[in-house]
């Protein structure tokens, strides 16, 4: 639509501005197609699965106890679209699918989508392995990539995901340092023209200018230096979950801890430290932001040139 001739006057200049943006997160990406109007990344997930799904089918994801996302359990996508949404097999302490037990219940709930990723997100998938267990039931893959879109773009977590996965959906605003919105990829034709049909007047009306013009400074940033930055901030995760476990601050999953942007807090350290929330509560007081259920973020001190994990982990 860059020739501004739609439903409004004088827009040219904003549909060169989407175009534009379009094409620079298909060349950070390496896509064919992007839609990068939906303003947050729950928005993408909407028009990925109404690309993907009809009413009463069925769906699988991660579960909110394993760390996934819980717009897609209980009463909120799946009961907005009428559809059904299974827990995928995880295994907690090893932060692995049980793929064997995942191609099982596969056969019997023939899933029409594949949901992955994570709110708690600290080690990729096997997506071969799940591309072979999609394919005997026909499912397409949809990878919400909100917490990594960053380290995706980088290069530095699950770079095959755009050959297994037929979406890779996810927020701009979290290491991917853009402005709050979402986008969703794909290198399918159809999928592209559907996902462009369900987000304007379906999910969503206006895609907020400001916005998308926002996304395409990021992007462009993000050709430049996202393999520096992507890969800085993983090496701060590992190092921090490092030097917090020398200076007897418990984190889960060593000795590996992190192939992303989060470490997780164990809960071994409440009885000396306090709650999770409580922990928070007074990192903030002393001008450090972590959120209130045991994730610690690298990305934001990465992007502050902040590059030796020693000092901030001490313990006094």
């Amino acid at each position: 639509m860059d020739s501004g001739y739609n439903g409004y006057g004088g827009s040219r200049f904003s549909e060169e501005i989407l175009s534009t943006t379009e094409n620079i997160i298909k060349t950070l990406y390496k896509v064919k197609y992007a839609e990068v109007r939906t303003i947050g990344g729950h928005v993408a997930a909407e028009v990925a699965i109404l690309s993907t799904m009809s009413k009463k089918e069925n769906m699988f994801a991660i579960g909110e106890e394993s760390g996934g996302y819980t717009g897609y359990f209980g009463n909120y996508i799946p009961s907005m679209f009428s559809i059904n949404s299974y827990k995928i097999p995880y295994d907690d302490e090893s932060q692995m699918i049980d793929y064997e037990k995942m191609e099982k219940i596969a056969k019997h709930v023939n899933p029409s989508v594949i949901l992955l990723g994570q709110s708690f997100f600290v080690k990729p998938y096997d997506l071969k392995r799940v591309r072979e267990i999609a394919d005997e039931s026909s499912s397409k893959i949809i990878y919400d990539g909100s917490h990594v879109m960053g380290l995706i773009a980088g290069e530095q977590f699950q770079p095959d995901v755009m050959k297994y996965s037929d979406i890779l959906l996810g927020s701009t605003h979290k290491t991917f340092f853009g402005p709050q919105g979402g986008i969703a990829l794909t290198d399918d034709q159809e999928l592209s023209e559907k996902m462009a049909f369900n987000t304007v007047w379906k999910t969503m009306d206006n895609y907020h200018l400001n916005r998308v013009a926002a996304l395409g400074v990021a992007a462009e940033e993000m050709i430049h230096f996202g393999v520096e930055y992507a890969s800085q901030v993983c090496r701060n995760s590992l190092q921090l979950g490092n030097e917090l476990e020398k200076n007897e601050i418990r984190v889960k999953y060593s000795p590996w801890f992190s192939f992303s942007h989060q470490i997780h807090l164990s809960p071994l350290n409440n009885d000396k430290f306090g709650s999770f929330l409580e922990i928070s509560k007074k990192l903030e007081d002393n001008g450090i932001i972590v959120d209130r259920e045991g994730r610690i973020g690298t990305a934001e001190i990465t992007r502050m040139g902040i590059d030796d994990m020693k000092e901030i982990g001490y313990q006094n």
